[in-house]
């Protein structure tokens, strides 16, 4: 796929910015104590086919892209 992001040599996207309309937050409320980190995490899709959680607005948390 030629529209991926580039990458650097050890595999990380180098990719920052989510594709628009595919954030989301988990809602993990009543998965109960063991999944409560989870709850309120907000995800996001990357170019490179990936999803990641998103810490800061308009940020992906660093990644490997997936293998094909």
């Amino acid at each position: 796929m030629s529209d991926k992001p580039t990458a650097t040599p050890d595999g990380y996207c180098m990719n920052k910015q989510p594709v628009s309309g595919t954030l989301r937050t988990i809602n993990a409320s009543a998965t109960g104590r063991k999944f409560s980190h989870l709850h309120g995490r907000r995800m996001a899709q990357c170019p490179c086919g990936k999803e990641t959680s998103q810490p800061d607005r308009g940020n992906l948390r660093r990644h490997k892209q997936t293998q094909e």
